[in-house]
């Protein structure tokens, strides 16, 4: 008989993420998100019934008073990484769990883990979390807060280029060279120049220069 699928839904104050491997006895089991920040495997059957509705947490008064952040910002920001890796149903999917792109262990099994790194490395609501490698995953040594202004910079549509021992993003080196952004993007792209020669070459303007004056002899006949 097919599972069913509880991918993205609710159970208590557990989050059905994904499914994983059978138990030994053959029953579906799920990984699941719990409020209070923690990852945990449920069997399908424990979550229909209402067997299991937390992680444990709903037993350890004293860790509920600790934690207290669910609603915090930067607890969303962290369900957020975790949701956009893992939920399938999710439109964001596709951009990051589709292409392999996954939280490392350490985050994904503990929002504290999570909340630890992001205040020692100068978390404020005011930014937001980037990735420095957009290939690699959500990890302490690939991820950095930035301002939301640059959010978006560092995507796969940017093309990051390396001249002269420098590396940044084409929009960057047109900037500090002078150079229009279209006209070299298509020099790159469409024409397949070197960096070199599309960085250095100058606009023929004598074709262009005839093409003014073909204009212009046109219209005053």
């Amino acid at each position: 008989m097919k599972a069913n699928d509880y991918r993205g839904k609710r159970f208590g104050k557990l989050v059905a993420i994904e499914r994983v491997p059978n138990a030994a006895d053959g029953r579906a089991v799920w990984k699941c998100l719990c409020d209070c920040g923690n990852i945990t495997y449920v069997r399908s059957g424990n979550l229909q019934s209402g067997a299991v509705k937390s992680c444990g947490c709903l037993r350890n008064v004293a860790y509920t008073k600790t934690h207290g952040m669910s609603k915090s910002r930067l607890y969303r920001e962290w369900a957020g990484i975790i949701a956009r890796c893992t939920n399938k149903n999710l439109r964001s999917y596709k951009h990051y769990g589709a292409r392999g792109i996954k939280v490392c262990d350490d985050w994904g099994k503990s929002f504290t883990s999570f909340y630890e790194w992001a205040i020692k490395n100068g978390y404020a609501d005011n930014l937001t979390i980037e990735r420095k490698d957009f290939c690699k995953g959500y990890s302490p040594d690939n991820c950095s807060w930035i301002p939301k202004s640059e959010q978006g910079r560092n995507t796969r549509k940017n093309i990051v280029i390396t001249y002269n021992g420098k590396t940044q993003i084409l929009d960057d080196w047109c900037k500090e060279l002078g150079l229009d952004y279209k006209r070299t993007h298509n020099r790159l792209k469409k024409m397949g120049w070197s960096v070199e020669r599309a960085f250095t070459e100058p606009v023929n303007v004598s074709k262009r220069n005839m093409k003014t004056r073909a204009k212009n002899k046109k219209e005053g006949d």
